[in-house]
């Protein structure tokens, strides 16, 4: 087998590099061509309506009251929490779930946070 590759001159080695460089860019835009469907279909964007999205969130974080530090919320207040990273999350409570994760709405989207990460929980007007 030695004797057959030592018989190969040195174009014959860069002609076969070559015809694989071209057979292998050749497989990986057949790849790219045919194969990008099936990656769209997995990162498919819909609108919701926002009233669904709510009443979801209610059924997956059911416990409408929280006590915490003696005070107590309920679903629907305008609260003010900050967490032990001193981030601040402004909005409307939604609730809380059995493994003690808040929900809340703000502006612009649904935040859950674990209630053992929280500092402190204000009341807004």
């Amino acid at each position: 087998m030695l004797d057959g590759f030592f018989a190969l001159s040195w174009r014959d080695i860069f002609l076969a590099a070559c015809i694989a460089y071209v057979i292998f860019f050749a497989i990986r835009f057949l790849q790219k061509l045919f194969g990008k469907k099936e990656q769209e279909l997995g990162f498919k964007v819909k609108n919701v309506d926002m009233a669904d999205v709510y009443e979801k969130c209610k059924e997956l974080f059911p416990i409408q009251n929280l006590d915490f530090h003696g005070k107590e919320f309920t679903r629907g207040m305008r609260i003010k929490v900050i967490t032990i990273q001193k981030k601040i999350i402004e909005g409307e409570l939604i609730g809380i779930n059995k493994v003690n994760l808040i929900c809340i709405r703000t502006h612009n989207q649904i935040i859950a946070h674990q209630i053992e990460k929280i500092e402190e929980i204000i009341v807004l007007d």
